[in-house]
């Protein structure tokens, strides 16, 4: 049964609730013994909540005393339909469902349109491959329509998808359909990730050592990584990250979780600004990034800097 609570709280806590709730839709058909148990401190913006994921359902949203949002009008070759949110935060409450266990299909038209009668909004698109429990997920924004509205392209390659549409203004609200792409569309590009040292009320602190590669051509059969945190004057650490298996990652993601001592001692090091440098070895080819915290630090995903590594990460094609 989907549940609904009210939270009273600002935009900027509309945004952290929503896209941790993000990463539990994703990672949905995972079980709870394969989700690996988060560390405490501040979660990043990515991270997936530490309550278990929501399971599909098509029992409809239950609003209680609070006040949904519009519908989403999704429109394809001459037809269109209503789709309510299955969760959302709006005006001054949250709403907690679950995706559909059967999205209404709106079978293989070229595009799909979107609209929505709010100003002010934007909207992004997750791929989920139907049927797929831990599929590979690809995430684009919409785009603006002449006419107004929004206009979402296949991604990926032609298949069969749960799409699952993100938008965001003032509040948030998820809701699902189903999409036979005809055609290919951009294919994913490998990203990489790595936290080491954070903030902490003007101090340089750790919450653990993170290291996250997606979005790979596939996923290799071995993986090590050697990370290296270099302080201003010199003092530097250097330690091989601990792999995570979670069970549950989509084909092409590598996820390193620790050791975290180790990243709490490169917060003993000295002053900032720290230099990271990360040397991969995946399936016996060398890769080496070098990033600077915090000026690196992705917007939204803080304390994580973004890695681009030499050569390219292996990719889609």
């Amino acid at each position: 049964m989907p549940t609904v609570k009210t939270v009273v709280t600002n935009k900027k806590g509309h945004s952290l609730w929503i896209v941790a709730l993000a990463a539990s839709v994703i990672f949905a058909a995972c079980t709870q013994a394969d989700r690996v148990e988060p560390r405490a401190g501040p979660k990043k913006s990515t991270d997936a909540p530490s309550v278990a994921p929501a399971t599909p359902s098509d029992e409809p949203l239950e609003p209680g005393d609070l006040k949904a949002p519009p519908p989403v009008i999704v429109t394809y070759f001459d037809e269109s339909i209503e789709l309510q949110a299955w969760t959302y935060c709006y005006l001054n409450g949250c709403a907690d469902g679950a995706p559909p266990a059967h999205p209404h299909d709106v079978g293989s038209p070229d595009e799909v349109g979107v609209e929505f009668s709010l100003s002010g909004w934007s909207f992004r698109a997750s791929f989920s491959p139907a049927g797929e429990k831990c599929g590979r997920i690809q995430t684009v924004p919409l785009e603006e329509a002449d006419e107004g509205g929004f206009v979402l392209h296949p991604a990926g390659f032609a298949g069969t998808y749960d799409i699952t549409l993100f938008g965001r203004g003032d509040g948030d609200i998820f809701t699902t359909f189903r999409w036979t792409t005809p055609n290919d569309g951009p294919l994913p590009e490998p990203k990489a990730r790595l936290a080491v040292l954070a903030g902490h009320d003007g101090a340089v602190d750790s919450y653990g050592v993170e290291l996250q590669l997606t979005n790979l051509e596939q996923t290799p059969r071995k993986a090590i990584a050697r990370i290296t945190v270099e302080a201003r004057d010199g003092e530097a650490l250097t330690f091989r990250a601990k792999q995570a298996h979670t069970g549950c990652s989509p084909e092409g993601t590598v996820y390193w979780d620790g050791p975290d001592d180790k990243g709490l001692a490169a917060a003993e090091l000295g002053d900032g600004p720290f230099t990271y440098h990360v040397e991969l070895m995946l399936d016996g080819r060398p890769y080496v990034a070098n990033a600077l915290w915090p000026r690196d630090e992705i917007k939204g995903n803080e304390p994580s800097v973004r890695l681009d590594f030499t050569p390219s990460l292996p990719a889609l094609s």
